[in-house]
């Protein structure tokens, strides 16, 4: 029994180090990229599940419906900026015909939306009217509003020359009172037109003169001047502390859309900067990882903000919509007076205003449970709904205070689960409804029917509206509106995505790590066994992964995790293998010390003892080795190695003497052999060539037995190939070493270039390669070896270059299309030498047909020489060579 091999300390640190490694960069946000990507496939693998279905006595069923402003609807309402009569014609419609419980308009209708010249104020001025009337009749409704890098307005007052002075003017007393704390900003409404007597200096800004989709852009970049516009200073994400540079206001609209009665807005921001991957610095300051893509991750349910914008934005908007004259709106310090031009009592608004605003998923939600904002509680850690006794009805909880991860539930165009209307269906049965026959009518109270008890949700779906996103589900960028609808499936259904502590995700990783390094580097009694387990114990750990989100909606690490231990695997592995063949070498070394048998023959016959000394001698020196061989001990036992290794030293050592050639060692898997020492011949580069050939061939029929032998051997062991080298030059032979211990060897510069043939061959894609000197004397010496030239090299530590021949095959094994291969094959070489780059590579492409080993036909086989040459037409195409170039390859490498 085989005792498992200690590992050494220092490996033991080397992996520590690897472990650690993985962990700081998971600890530093450096994987958010991979994380994302995996929990999109965490999602895709769970698959779509329904909406929250009324199995809880708390609260009824949910119901989404999504009504499309889509392409039909574009070409209904015309070019924009739209009436926003089109947007109350829609809510009238939902509510009124068809008996919606709460809609959420995901459009920032924003003040600055109608600036344009092209818009008559007189019809801006009717479309807000005709909002607000909706608003103010239909109080399920939530329009949108979000932090944006519009600069609040600059107000500027002037008085026209046709306003009414203050004691003549229409009685203020209808003014929008100011908002109380926890109430959201409106949805940034398209805009109203400001009259003479007030107006706003706000600087042109070109994407923002349509204001028709909704703004999931995070807050102001950048402050301005003190000549611009100002920016509100409240914090649009916590980050622990506040951000100078994420602060802004919501942009909202004005009078008449908001008031005591009318302020029902939702946030619609997303948190595109934060990952949870990212990091906290010790000064509090936030780093986030790298984020995979636009999609919408996290949302901020709330925030909270105080300061005198939005007592302005209603005084303002109240004067601007009435026409009034500025003198109306008084600075009394803490607050703002509107007089009452009429002689009645003034409307006096608190001038610092601590307001929240509210997700717009938070608050679809209250209104339809039948809630408003003095139901929602919140701590640290979580979000409550709970109903006028107390009792909760939703719990949420909240990341950073403030956040909540989206849980993507199914494909947007999914109409099971995702049932869609068209816009402009609602708008035209709307207009008509009560119309027509009987079954005309009967079909419209069936179409609004369906909004019965519903959450409407309305947003743009079109792609030139510029509101989409990617999702989990879906390959291609989907409308984002389907962000709120998501939300409210899992604030109902319960259904949020948990995470693991920070601490747990470390515990996690070093367990797997060690579990898998321990297991993978074991190398005692039935180390196959273990390295089995190690996948077994990995690959499990990925289910768990999969399947925790599945049933738990659980977000366990799996990059750092996996990583780190597939890494110290890997490494140890490495490691380990360079050890062994360090040792193999020393082993195989002891070997290179015995004499090869024509020397003791030689010896006992002269009857003398073998002496220290050398002679010059012209020779073939062979070269040969197993391609690859280094990865064989990572699939073989050492008895397995010993054993393969054994059969194919027999059956090359057995050819190689039979062709009259001297073994010079072994090393590793290498062989070094001399054909015409010590025993002289002739014919020794033609030997050895026929030898080459040979072994090729009986390398084939080894593997053709391996594979005969079932599962006995990996597939590994079904597809070794080797490489020869030969070289015939003047070489130093004899017996060289210790006075002790010595070996009858070769040194000199021939020995060298046979064994730069042997490892340039790959760069051919040969596996038999020999120099021209070998070949002149082999073809002198008899016709029984198929050539091809293949280029002339120049190798490293040389100035004279070599020209260098594949030794193709034995002749009476060459087929018909291996001879028209070499015979296109060195046509084409002399166009590639002549520069003649295209009709070298079409000789060579056709040459590449006919080739004897195919990439992709033959085990282990990457190319060919003629695919080769074709890149190397290409790249000497894209780059030539200097005027005087010779052709000359010159290798770099050893």
């Amino acid at each position: 029994m085989a005792a498992p091999r200690q590992i050494p300390f220092r490996l033991v640190l080397l992996l520590i180090g690897v472990t650690l490694l993985w962990w700081a960069l998971d600890h530093w946000g450096s994987f958010g990229t991979l994380n994302n990507i995996v929990e999109d496939g965490l999602f895709r693998f769970r698959g779509q599940i329904p909406a929250y279905d009324g199995t809880k006595p708390d609260h009824p069923p949910l119901k989404i419906i999504y009504v499309d402003v889509d392409a039909p609807t574009i070409s209904l309402l015309g070019e924009r900026p739209w009436s926003r009569e089109y947007y109350a014609h829609i809510i009238d419609a939902i509510c009124k015909r068809g008996g919606a419980k709460a809609v959420g308009l995901d459009f920032i209708l924003s003040p600055t939306g109608m600036k344009s010249k092209l818009v008559d104020p007189d019809k801006a001025h009717k479309s807000d009217e005709t909002m607000g009337l909706a608003m103010e009749t239909y109080k399920q409704t939530v329009i949108a509003t979000a932090y944006s890098n519009i600069p609040e307005p600059d107000w500027t007052i002037t008085t026209a020359p046709d306003a009414p002075a203050a004691t003549d003017t229409a009685a203020a007393a209808s003014a929008a009172p100011a908002p109380t704390a926890g109430t959201a900003s409106p949805t940034v409404p398209e805009a109203t037109a400001a009259p003479a007597a007030l107006t706003t200096d706000t600087p042109a800004v070109k994407d923002q003169v349509v204001s028709e989709s909704p703004a999931k852009s995070g807050p102001a970049k950048d402050k301005p001047t003190s000549a611009e516009p100002r920016f509100a200073e409240f914090p649009y994400l916590y980050k622990n502390k506040s951000d100078p540079t994420k602060n802004a206001y919501p942009e909202s609209p004005t009078y008449p859309l908001i008031g005591t009665d009318r302020i029902r807005t939702g946030m619609v921001d997303v948190a595109t900067d934060y990952n949870p991957d990212g990091t906290y610095a010790a000064d509090g300051s936030y780093k986030p990882a790298a984020i995979a893509d636009s999609m919408p991750r996290w949302v901020p349910l709330f925030a909270d903000t105080t300061g005198t914008d939005h007592t302005d934005n209603i005084s303002y908007g109240f004067i601007i919509f009435h026409k009034l004259p500025p003198e109306l709106r008084q600075d009394m310090g803490d607050k703002i007076m509107l007089l009452n031009p009429e002689g009645g009592d003034p409307f006096i608004l608190p001038k610092i205003q601590s307001l929240t605003f509210y997700n717009l998923s938070v608050k679809l939600a209250l209104i339809y449970l039948g809630l408003d904002e003095k139901n929602v509680h919140r701590t640290d850690e979580a979000m409550t709904i709970a109903d006028n006794s107390g009792k909760v009805l939703i719990n949420i909880p909240l990341e950073k205070k403030q956040l909540i991860e989206i849980n993507w539930f199914s494909k947007w165009d999914d109409p099971e689960f995702n049932p869609h209307v068209s816009a402009r269906e609602v708008i035209i049965r709307g207009t008509s409804y009560g119309e027509g026959t009987a079954a005309e009518q009967a079909e419209t109270q069936k179409f609004f029917a369906q909004f019965k008890d519903a959450i409407v949700l309305i947003g743009p779906v079109d792609r030139i509206l510029h509101d989409l996103g990617p999702t989990p589900f879906d390959s291609g960028e989907q409308p984002l509106v389907g962000v709120y609808g998501n939300l409210l499936k899992t604030f109902f259904s319960g259904d949020y995505i948990h995470r693991i502590e920070p601490w747990i995700r470390t515990l996690i990783q070093f367990i797997l790590t060690a579990l898998v390094g321990c297991l993978a580097l074991y190398s005692g009694h039935g180390a196959g066994l273990a390295k089995g387990a190690a996948v077994i114990i990995l690959l499990s750990y990925i289910a768990l992964v999969f399947e925790s989100f599945a049933h738990f909606t659980l977000i366990l690490p799996l990059v750092a995790p996996v990583g780190s231990a597939f890494s110290v695997a890997f490494v140890g592995a490495i490691v380990r293998l360079l050890d062994e063949e360090k040792q193999k070498k020393r082993i195989k070394g002891m070997f290179g010390t015995y004499l090869a048998p024509e020397v003791v023959n030689d010896m006992v016959e002269s009857g003398q003892e073998p002496q220290l000394g050398g002679h010059n001698v012209n020779i073939t020196c062979f070269f040969s080795d197993v391609q690859g061989f280094s990865t064989f001990s990572e699939v073989l036992t050492p008895g397995q190695l010993t054993n393969l290794m054994n059969e194919y030293f027999t059956a090359m050592t057995e050819i190689l003497q039979h062709e009259r050639g001297s073994l010079d060692k072994f090393i590793g898997d290498a062989i070094v052999a001399m054909y015409g020492a010590p025993i002289e011949s002739k014919d020794h580069a033609l030997r050895a060539c026929i030898a080459t050939c040979r072994m090729q061939k009986s390398l084939g029929e080894l593997r053709q037995k391996w594979i005969s032998e079932g599962d006995k051997w990996p597939k590994k062991v079904h597809q070794m190939r080797m490489r020869i080298g030969l070289n015939t030059g003047e070489t130093i032979v004899g017996n060289m070493g210790s006075a002790a211990r010595f070996n009858y060897t070769m040194m000199g510069d021939a020995v060298n270039l046979a064994a730069r043939c042997e490892s340039s061959a790959k760069q051919f894609g040969v596996y038999g390669m020999c120099t021209e000197d070998t070949k002149r004397e082999a073809v002198a010496q008899g016709n029984e070896v198929v050539f091809r030239r293949l280029n002339k090299i120049k190798v490293k530590g040389k100035t004279v270059p070599v020209e260098v021949y594949e030794i193709t095959c034995l002749r009476e094994d060459a087929t018909p299309d291996t001879l028209r291969c070499v015979e296109l094959f060195e046509q084409a070489l002399e166009l590639y030498f002549s520069q003649k780059w295209d009709e070298a590579k079409v000789l060579f492409a056709e040459a590449q047909k006919m080739e004897p080993l195919q990439p992709g036909r033959d085990p282990n086989v990457a190319h060919n020489p003629s695919e080769l040459m074709q890149e190397e037409c290409d790249e000497m195409k894209a780059n030539p060579p200097p005027s005087n170039w010779d052709g000359v390859k010159e290798l770099t490498e050893k």
